[in-house]
């Protein structure tokens, strides 16, 4: 006989955090309570948050008044995002829903024009609006320090250095490189190509189901992949999934800053309206200790700079020279600690195993980060000329020494991190099964469409030669098991992964073993020689939309 008596279930962390964003995103604002009466003390709205207390706002009029009572503490200057004092302005207000990097310049087409009619160009009369915003806004959030976390892992002199970078990421452009083919040979390499990065119907799943498995607000693939791939699979099903999902909403600004041209009106608000609920949810959580100061300090800094790059557009990049050359980089995380977005993954994997990193570790964690995600768009990006790629920029003297060199320094560096810190290590390997399962990367394709170039011998990489950095970094990665061939592989096509990995994330010895897996399998040398190696290596295939933007 079935029971009369129904038991008692307590909604999750993430059932509260989506009724919650629910919530946000249907608040009028303009009708919302101004009246103390109606509003909750932040001590009443941090117990809300408290884990014996969370289950009273899966009611909706409840939530509807922690929303109201936040927004009202948000008016009367009672909130802060990590600094000493409220946030006065938009650029340090990460609940304003306001940000929008989108900017109308015609430098770029004013200096198209003044070259076909063999006018000079003077860099004064032509100011480029996006990289002036840039610039605007960083000074005003530096003259704001007091109201984010400039002294944590995010500082104002790192900040600085980043802009400065970016902006003359085309200076000092260097010579035709050299190949093991003699001196500057490069310009004899075959045309380097790359699949654009349009989800592929032959590899990737249908959309309608893939928003089933892995639902976001925007129903976006490349946010979805992120979101769950990256960021959320940093916290390798460890960090509690109504967190992990917060915290990837919560880097919707970045996403606005990477592709705000190809959303429309609705489109951008919706990511603002969801990255802020995100924001003022993880406060909240912070205020009731289920997020330290460290995590939620040094994210809400982070934001508030990658908000800043993400103005940046590089208008030049039709006037740059064809082919394969360096150009100005002096230092793999100048600008890439911030806008590689590693510390999206260093929260998760923190609130995961409550441990912290200090500056030099985070450092050593975006450098690793930096040579997985820029060796995976190294052909994309030479072929598009996107210079923010510094493994592109970097290229000094022989080509394929240089690249072989890349190759050992990547090692190094992932075995580092894995070695020496359990976050680091969780942050690496979510990002190796973001390049993996990530339908932009295309590192299926890519590998697919490889082929050693005709009547050629190629030369000998010592990073392949060599097998004891790779047998080291199989030894790292041992604790954190193995599913064999069911794990990822890089020849498996997403389709695929995608469905399986779902089924191995949802509990975390079997979401750990995943990760390694992918981080194994990508890893190899021989793999990431035929990603890079352009000189020996050509890719054929459908180039499809080059500039395509999801």
């Amino acid at each position: 006989m079935i029971s009369k008596i129904a038991p008692v279930v307590e909604p999750s962390l993430l059932d509260i955090y989506l009724a919650w964003s629910d919530a946000w995103l249907l608040f009028d604002d303009n009708s919302k309570q101004d009246s103390a009466s109606h509003t909750l003390s932040l001590h009443d709205l941090a117990m809300l948050f408290d884990e014996g207390k969370i289950d009273r706002l899966i009611h909706y009029d409840q939530l509807i008044l922690a929303i109201s009572s936040f927004k009202h503490h948000m008016t009367l200057g009672n909130i802060s995002f990590g600094g000493s004092h409220p946030p006065s302005c938009d650029e340090t207000n990460l609940a304003s829903q306001t940000y929008n990097p989108q900017s109308k310049c015609d430098c770029e087409t004013t200096d198209i024009i003044k070259l076909k009619k063999g006018l000079p160009i003077n860099p004064r009369d032509n100011i480029c609006e996006a990289i002036s915003s840039m610039k605007s806004s960083m000074e005003i959030v530096i003259a704001h320090q007091s109201e984010w976390h400039s002294t944590g892992l995010f500082t104002i002199k790192k900040l600085r250095h980043a802009v400065e970078e970016l902006i003359h990421a085309n200076m000092d452009i260097q010579t035709t490189p050299d190949t093991c083919r003699g001196r500057r040979t490069a310009n004899s390499i075959t045309e380097i190509r790359a699949p654009d990065r349009r989800p592929n119907t032959k590899v990737d799943g249908n959309a309608t189901i893939g928003n089933q498995i892995y639902p976001t607000h925007e129903q976006i693939k490349i946010c979805a992949d992120a979101k769950y791939f990256g960021v959320m699979a940093c916290g390798a099903g460890i960090c509690d999934e109504g967190l992990a999902r917060a915290v990837a909403d919560s880097c919707n600004d970045i996403l606005i800053g990477d592709y705000c041209e190809a959303a429309d009106a609705a489109g951008l608000l919706l990511l603002q309206r969801v990255g802020a609920g995100a924001m003022a949810f993880l406060k909240l959580c912070n205020l009731a200790g289920r997020v330290t100061d460290w995590q939620f300090d040094n994210l809400s800094a982070y934001m508030i700079q990658c908000r800043i790059l993400g103005h940046f557009r590089d208008h030049s990049r039709n006037k740059l020279p064809d082919g394969i050359y360096g150009s100005r980089m002096t230092g793999l995380g100048i600008h890439r600690h911030i806008d590689v977005a590693a510390f999206h993954g260093v929260m998760t994997a923190s609130l995961a195993t409550g441990q912290e990193l200090t500056e030099n570790e985070f450092m050593h964690v975006v450098d690793a980060c930096v040579y997985i995600n820029d060796f995976v768009d190294f052909r994309g990006d030479t072929m598009r000329k996107q210079r923010e790629n510094v493994i592109l920029r970097g290229i000094r003297g022989d080509l394929c020494r240089y690249l072989d060199r890349m190759i050992v320094q990547c090692l190094d560096s992932v075995i580092e991190v894995i070695e020496t810190s359990e976050v680091g290590a969780l942050v690496v390997m979510g990002y190796c099964n973001w390049a993996i399962l990530g339908a932009h990367h295309k590192v299926f394709e890519i590998l697919e469409g490889i082929r050693k170039v005709k009547n050629d011998a190629a030369c000998i990489y010592n990073s392949q030669l060599d097998a004891t950095r790779y047998e080291r970094l199989l030894q790292a990665l041992q604790p954190y098991g193995t599913l064999g061939d069911q794990g990822p592989r890089v020849s498996k096509r997403r389709v695929e992964m995608d469905k399986l990995y779902n089924v191995y994330r949802k509990e975390p010895t079997s979401h750990l073993a995943w990760l390694a897996d992918a981080t194994r399998d990508l890893l190899q040398p021989n793999v990431l020689r035929k990603i890079i190696d352009v000189v020996h290596y050509e890719w054929s295939g459908d180039l499809g939309a080059v500039d395509y933007c999801p």
